[in-house]
């Protein structure tokens, strides 16, 4: 099968990418963030992975349901038989007057029913990686995928488990070494770089940043960005792609700004 490695980072530069499917205005990593993501025309997806019980792969980024529903558990003490029948947005829909409900997504159906988003998915555990690949090769979404993690040992346990057929973008340690090695180039098994805005009260976007990943054939991705004068400042050194929990207002924004 030929891959088109370029396919995920096409299009007009900052890619909008729906942070959890834009948490501010839906219920994050739900079927409702993804059918809004499709209805409001953007591309991209950002998504975190979890482990159940019985071993499904689904669209979350906590480890329990606590947080974002009326139900409590951990997810990985949790059947998916049990994990659909739950509103996932319920306390989303509380907060905003709503009454709706929403489901959990596994992600074989992510990819395949939203055949034409891109998504970063990001592992949020150890031992996932390798049923992670083979849902992305059984639904066809190499080109379209892009995996990611705050962790080195679970990215790098991805880019061996896959051959480094999916796109991958670093975080952390590469975070590290774009901070304090800002001019060399490195051998690097990644295609992306994504990097917080603010971390810890350090301020991590720059122009440094966007050289180093000029230099290293990285595209940049920065995150999580939602305000104007924010945005005024990830356009002023360039960026790939920005992650927002307010997709709409990015939008607006870069209309007014093109």
């Amino acid at each position: 099968m030929f891959l088109d490695r370029n396919y995920y980072f096409r299009g007009e530069k900052p890619i909008i990418i729906p942070h959890r499917g834009g948490i501010n205005v839906v219920p994050e990593n739900t079927l409702h963030a993804l059918e809004h993501t499709v209805e409001h025309n953007f591309t991209h997806f950002e998504t975190d992975l979890r482990m159940t019980k019985d071993g499904e792969i689904i669209l979350n980024h906590d480890a329990t349901i606590d947080r974002t529903t009326h139900e409590k558990g951990n997810i990985s003490e949790l059947n998916w038989k049990d994990l659909k029948k739950i509103n996932a947005g319920s306390k989303f829909y509380e907060r905003k007057d709503l009454n709706r409900k929403t489901s959990f997504v596994l992600l074989k159906e992510a990819l395949s029913i939203f055949d034409k988003l891109c998504f970063n998915l990001d592992l949020k555990e150890s031992g996932m990686a390798e049923k992670v690949y083979k849902i992305i090769k059984e639904t066809k979404a190499e080109d379209r995928t892009l995996v990611s993690s705050f962790s080195p040992s679970r990215l790098d346990e991805f880019i061996e488990v896959s051959n480094g057929e999916i796109l991958t973008s670093g975080s952390f340690r590469e975070n590290v070494i774009a901070r304090y090695l800002p001019t060399k180039k490195r051998n690097f098994r990644i295609q992306a770089l994504q990097a917080p805005f603010i971390y810890r009260g350090l301020k991590v976007h720059s122009r440094k940043l966007k050289e180093f990943c000029e230099i290293n054939n990285l595209y940049l991705h920065i995150w999580t960005v939602n305000n104007d004068e924010d945005f005024d400042k990830c356009l002023e050194f360039g960026c790939d792609g920005i992650m927002t929990d307010e997709p709409l207002k990015l939008r607006k924004y870069l209309e007014r700004n093109s």
